[in-house]
């Protein structure tokens, strides 16, 4: 390669030095401007937000707790509790008409109501409740920032992958296009890749041990496969890792909307794994 190199004319090792850069710009453009690279970023910070905001929230309930702890059990759900808290506070506000404005029941208004009157909660000063408010309130925001994140992956899923994401929903379709690294890689991998991707670790030390590999990764998360008995989970997460492999290939390459026909194929399948 050198020695034809040398023996070329100037003018044409530069032309192919200037073709060669200008391919490589290409592609680099290419892949940087691919719209898979925003849905990729985009739930890869959903994920970052669910551990980010549950780690906050279970502060805030823990650092509450000191103040006023049968809160806690009433209100199951993260987003009232920090609502609760962030919105009102001091216990002497936490009462059934100023509860009943952010929640709707009023029975569970009413065990608040009573349960602030006889809490053993401690005493706290202003400037500790102050920073235990404001801890729930951004726990709370990054809720509120996550439901707008999921609205923009379901929204760019739907326009760029709108048959994976009938097929295996926007959020979990936007994982496995981030596992697999490009709409492209996904629409080249076979079936038993797709089914166990997310489940790479488990992969690993099932061939190192020799031992029976992952019957699912990711696909474990949705909902026709988590509604299955345990021994058909893995014959189901086969036919939807066929489906999406479908899906991505059509989405692809062909960007023709066949989802119809693969859920119908898909519903026959669970209906059938389901009788035996």
């Amino acid at each position: 390669m050198t020695i034809f190199a040398e023996n070329m004319p100037k003018t044409k090792i530069e032309q192919l030095r200037s073709r060669l850069i200008k391919k490589v710009r290409e592609e680099v453009v290419e892949k940087f401007s691919g719209i898979d690279n925003h849905i990729i970023k985009a739930v890869n910070v959903l994920d970052d937000l669910d551990n980010v905001g549950n780690l906050l929230a279970e502060h805030a309930r823990e650092w509450y707790g000191f103040y006023f702890p049968e809160l806690e059990k009433i209100a199951n759900e993260n987003e009232l509790f920090l609502r609760l808290v962030s919105e009102l506070g001091e216990r002497e506000k936490l009462t059934k008409a100023e509860v009943s404005k952010i929640h709707e029941n009023g029975l569970t208004a009413e065990k608040i109501e009573s349960a602030a009157k006889k809490t053993i909660g401690s005493e706290v000063k202003k400037e500790d409740l102050a920073e235990i408010k404001l801890l729930a309130l951004n726990a709370l925001n990054l809720i509120g920032e996550r439901k707008y994140l999921e609205k923009y992956i379901d929204m760019r899923m739907r326009e760029f992958c709108p048959n994976i994401s009938e097929i295996a929903g926007s959020v979990l379709g936007a994982k496995l296009l981030a596992k697999a690294g490009s709409l492209k890689r996904i629409a080249l991998m076979p079936s038993s890749t797709i089914q166990v991707l997310g489940a790479e670790k488990a992969l690993f030390m099932s061939r190192k041990k020799h031992a029976k590999g992952p019957k699912y990764g990711l696909l474990f998360s949705h909902a026709l496969v988590k509604q299955m008995k345990r021994e058909h989970k893995g014959k189901l997460a086969r036919t939807l890792a066929g489906k999406i492999a479908t899906a991505a290939k059509a989405d692809y390459f062909t960007k023709r909307n066949i989802a119809a026909e693969l859920k119908r194929g898909l519903e026959a399948r669970v209906k059938e794994i389901s009788k035996r």
